[in-house]
């Protein structure tokens, strides 16, 4: 299990380079910008022209000896740095050469499980900087003190521990994508980055990112990192105005740049990339762009490399810090939601994925239907769930758990205590590991979305199991093609593409 960080760091020795040593290490770390979580190998002198930063006394010591594998935090930053950018890049606007921590991602390796976990943190949540006496933007701290006050603020404020560091300028990450060739991404509706309201001038495209036509896009190198860069993205409506996407700025960012990460690593699949012969071709492609800490050493990638040989892009669990939308002066930023981000955060200090009290969970009943939520709630108290008591509401029929985009592994796990019974619904406004549990009680006209039509007309139910039968019935109806549940033609391009 991680160390906490009350624990006191102790001093620790260097390790030697072995002869002819391969590394092997995570894609994440060479595009750690967008969080991506492959194995790469290093030869010894790749690994050698590494640029490396000491942070011994910032980082949290990594146990070493364990029997079941080891588990422990990559704090990953991708900066734009307008240093090594073109001229003519839209992203100079108005810079001078500064370096901006534009990605925050800490990279949860499990060695224990073979599991990969993937934390986002926005540019602008607001909290108090380590050293600085105040509170800013976690971005500042980068800005003000590099990595070791951008760790030293993480590990205070979100307790949880770094144990090593990389960082990626995007100039890499674009050669990182031209060695894959491509990335097919699907867009519903026409997309373009645009600053509509710049703190002066007229508005301008921060990263020249267009795309004009919907559906399923093949995006060439220059195009994907323009569209990973954008915090303005806006899409266009059916009569034509361009609106900003809903969520916003950062938090729209981090949705895309996740979604982007898995295509990205399918196509690295496809291209070959548990080929050493590829891989180096990878590593060649951002290996100027890399930093990473002195105490990140080749046995340690070599090591993670052979637990997560076979590991698939579908395996990686990604999330965003729960945070909510605040102002400071004039300057809008985002809030922590301390009773979401705790669970989620257990997950950074050590615990499984599948423990309960990782997952931050409520329960919503009808007001008819107080019996069944209590015995929800005694189920999941029973599974080990940390979870109070029924607030009621009106709520449709049926037992319903909802999640958000990346949170179905934590659903599934819910689902699990509730017997299997619930309908599984996805809310774009629901994030990281926050499930809502709806229990229904006498069965209404209006549905949950997404879910089969049930009988309108049944009587109230008076157990959990009664409660959940007519939806498993419509459940049953659905997969024999009887019920309402059908795909559209925009749903099946969409999982199809890339």
């Amino acid at each position: 299990m991680i160390e906490t960080l009350r624990n006191r760091r102790r001093d620790r020795g260097r390790r030697t380079w072995g002869q002819r040593l391969v590394l092997l290490t995570n894609l994440g770390a060479i595009a750690g910008a967008l969080g991506l979580a492959w194995m790469l190998n290093f030869t010894y002198e790749q690994a050698a022209s590494v640029e490396r930063v000491q942070l011994g006394a910032n980082l949290t010591p990594l146990e070493e000896g364990e029997s079941d594998g080891r588990i422990f935090n990559v704090l990953i930053v991708g900066y734009d740095s307008s240093a090594g950018l073109d001229p003519d890049d839209p992203i100079q606007v108005g810079r001078n050469g500064e370096r901006f921590s534009d990605v925050i991602i800490v990279a949860h390796i499990n060695e224990v499980d073979g599991t990969a976990t993937l934390l986002s943190i926005p540019r602008d949540l607001w909290l108090p900087i380590a050293g600085l006496g105040r509170e800013q933007k976690i971005n500042y701290a980068f800005g003000v003190g590099g990595p070791a006050v951008l760790i030293d603020t993480i590990e205070t404020e979100l307790d949880i521990p770094i144990n090593h560091y990389v960082s990626v300028d995007f100039a890499g990450f674009q050669g990182i994508v031209e060695v894959v060739g491509s990335v097919d991404v699907y867009f519903e509706q026409p997309a373009r980055d645009w600053n509509a309201k710049p703190p002066s001038g007229p508005p301008f495209s921060q990263t020249g990112f267009e795309m004009i036509e919907p559906g399923c896009q093949t995006l060439d190198p220059p195009t994907a990192l323009a569209y990973v860069r954008s915090r303005f993205y806006q899409v266009q409506q059916p009569d034509g105005t361009w609106v900003d996407s809903n969520p916003p700025s950062d938090l729209g960012r981090m949705i895309r740049q996740q979604d982007f990460v898995r295509r990205l690593l399918a196509e690295a699949i496809d291209a070959g990339a548990r080929n050493p012969f590829v891989l180096a071709d990878l590593i060649d492609a951002g290996l100027d762009n890399v930093t990473i800490d002195q105490e990140l050493t080749p046995q340690l990638l070599l090591d993670v490399g052979r637990t997560f040989r076979d590991f698939e892009p579908g395996q990686l669990l990604t999330y965003s810090y729960p945070v909510e939308f605040g102002w400071e002066g004039t300057a809008s930023v985002l809030y922590g939601i301390d009773n979401e981000s705790e669970p989620l955060l257990r997950i950074f200090r050590g615990e499984s994925a599948n423990d309960p009290r990782t997952v931050a969970i409520s329960v919503v009943a009808d007001r008819r239907a107080e019996t069944e939520a209590a015995l929800a709630v005694d189920l999941l108290s029973t599974a080990g769930f940390d979870v109070a008591a029924a607030s009621l509401a009106d709520v449709p029929a049926g037992l319903v758990v909802r999640h958000g985009p990346n949170g179905r592994q934590a659903a599934e796990l819910v689902n699990t205590a509730l017997e299997g019974k619930a309908w599984l619904e996805e809310i774009d406004t629901l994030s990281g590991r926050h499930v809502i549990v709806v229990v229904g009680g006498t069965l209404v006209a209006e549905e949950v979305v997404a879910a089969p039509e049930v009988d309108v007309e049944a009587e109230p139910t008076t157990t959990l199991a009664a409660a959940t039968s007519l939806l498993d019935e419509a459940t049953t109806e659905a997969a024999a093609g009887t019920g309402t549940v059908t795909q559209t033609d925009d749903q099946a391009e969409a999982e199809s593409c890339g």
